[in-house]
């Protein structure tokens, strides 16, 4: 059952029926501050569910984190401009955040303010990712997956404005889903959720385009599929090539197409 906080109810007016009010179901969608270590370090719009998991999983695919162990406490406090989440990281790897921020941020004045940056992107996109199982997934699987999933994402039948992140084993049975207002937050909720569970699975779905984003933050696991209901990027397609990736978009009962590794689809 899907959580309640994702949406919110509304008397809304149709345009059929100007003099009848009816109720709708919209998603819920507030400002998300995190910090590490008193540090604030961003700010991103998200529902207001599986904060915990949220936060463990954007630590993970950032690279801030390398296990959850590394995490030593997570406060979270509720205000009236939003949600303030408060990280107790490893000195370690607060360091590391320390040099990553340094690296982000351009001199001021300077003519090519976004040459550091662009070379840190540069870096992440030659980053050395964990190595990926090696099976095979039969058609009818990808297929049952997908309709698993869409009879899952409860939130978004009432909403028609929630992402989902799904976790499946090799006969497609349902580990683990998650639902956000953003797609990048759903998958973070859902990676977050598996490192902090130790929930092992076989493939993961999405219910978004498959971006570059997306596909770097599943192959920072050992998961070797992406399933993605709609298209995938061209720096998707090459990241997912590189790195092992098995990678699929358009993805729908009947059909769908791999756009990397297809050695893995049977």
């Amino acid at each position: 059952m899907s959580d309640p906080n994702l949406y919110s109810k509304y008397l809304v007016t149709d345009s059929n029926l100007p003099n009848t009010d009816s109720e709708d179901y919209l998603s819920n969608e507030i400002p998300i501050a995190i910090s590490y270590n008193g540090i604030t370090h961003v700010v991103m719009m998200a529902s207001p569910t599986d904060l915990e998991e949220f936060v463990a999983g954007f630590s993970f695919t950032e690279g801030i984190i390398s296990k959850f162990e590394d995490i030593f406490d997570i406060e979270i406090k509720k205000n009236e401009n939003g949600i303030q989440i408060d990280v107790e990281i490893a000195q370690e790897n607060f360091q590391k955040l320390k040099e990553v921020k340094r690296n982000l941020s351009g001199k001021t004045g300077c003519g090519i303010c976004g040459i550091e940056s662009l070379d840190y992107f540069a870096q992440r996109l030659l980053a050395q990712y964990p190595k990926k199982q090696n099976y095979e997934l039969k058609k009818k699987i990808i297929q049952k997956s997908l309709e698993v999933f869409n009879v899952n994402q409860e939130a978004q039948s009432k909403t028609g404005s929630i992402h989902a992140a799904a976790l499946f084993d090799k006969d497609a049975h349902l580990i683990s889903i998650k639902e956000d207002v953003g797609r990048h937050n759903a998958m973070d909720k859902l990676i977050g959720s598996k490192l902090m569970k130790n929930l092992l699975g076989h493939f993961i779905v999405c219910s978004s385009r498959a971006s570059y984003e997306m596909v770097q933050k599943v192959l920072t696991t050992e998961i070797p599929i992406l399933i993605a209901i709609s298209a995938p990027t061209s720096m998707a397609v090459n990241l997912a090539v590189n790195n092992s990736l098995t990678l699929i978009g358009f993805a729908r009962e009947k059909r769908f197409v791999t756009y990397a590794h297809k050695h893995r689809i049977i």
